[in-house]
């Protein structure tokens, strides 16, 4: 019966805390861009005709339900059979005081904990397309090939629990406070449905300069929705660089994107 209790409140921790967070920025976000000002931002769309039916944003909504579920579970899973365990296989690291590490560390950690967290995704969306995986799991978050904000949790529960497994390995590299985390966590959401957004929110001069053209604008994950192979990072260019899944013309089209946003002003 503990163990029972255990897991339910971990869920619905994770449906009131992150849920609250998610549903409130999705649906901010869906509203503003996709009802209110949809017309006044057409310039503003990355792929310039409306794709996505409503029927498909309301199977997303239920599969961002059951990704919150499986996020809950799996927490407390790794919390109670593996952080806490003997073998070590995870480990809590988390430090209450800033001044142990300085305020620098601290500022540092939460990058590396992006760049951590990227690294996991690139490779382990890679594996998600592999055929097999794909066409029983990652399908579900390609329903949309014009993905709108609450296609970000739209997940397979199995895929869910495989993204997940990904941050809490995240938080097990370096030592972490939870402000950091709270920060990195925060980030990583905001960053998930700004790029499923549908729309390029991103100026040319911040994708243009050498200080900030790694950072993946909106059309980089947008054209992976709507030709599925290509553009796999979540957060950082550098990866598909690396690797040269970068779509052969993105940048084309990010630059015809961000040019007619200019002409329409």
């Amino acid at each position: 019966m503990e163990l029972v209790d255990g897991l339910l409140s971990s869920i619905s921790d994770t449906l009131v805390h992150t849920g609250t967070a998610y549903f409130r920025y999705t649906i901010f976000c869906f509203l503003l861009f996709w009802a209110i000002l949809e017309q006044r931002l057409t310039h503003f769309r990355i792929q310039p005709r409306r794709r996505t039916k409503v029927k498909v944003i309301f199977r997303e909504i239920e599969y961002s339900f059951s990704t919150l579920v499986v996020i809950g579970t799996v927490g407390w899973i790794l919390d109670r059979l593996v952080f806490h365990s003997r073998y070590g296989l995870f480990y809590d690291n988390a430090y209450t005081n800033i001044s142990d590490y300085g305020w620098g560390y601290f500022v540092l950690s939460v990058f590396l904990m992006l760049v951590f967290d990227d690294t996991y995704f690139y490779w382990a969306h890679r594996f998600l397309h592999h055929p097999k995986l794909f066409h029983r799991v990652h399908k579900i978050h390609h329903y949309s090939v014009d993905p709108n904000p609450f296609t970000t949790y739209s997940f397979h529960p199995l895929e869910a629990a495989i993204l997940f497994l990904g941050q809490m390995i995240t938080l097990s590299i370096i030592p972490v406070h939870d402000l950091a985390v709270s920060i990195w966590a925060l980030l990583t959401l905001l960053n998930g449905i700004v790029i499923h957004l549908g729309y390029e929110i991103y100026p040319q001069w911040f994708t243009k300069s050498w200080l900030t053209n790694w950072k993946t604008p909106c059309t980089h994950h947008n054209m992976h929705h709507e030709k599925f192979n290509g553009n796999y990072a979540l957060i950082f260019t550098w990866w598909d660089k690396l690797m040269g899944t970068e779509i052969p013309d993105y940048k084309a089209r990010l630059e015809a994107v961000q040019r007619r946003k200019l002409v329409s002003k």
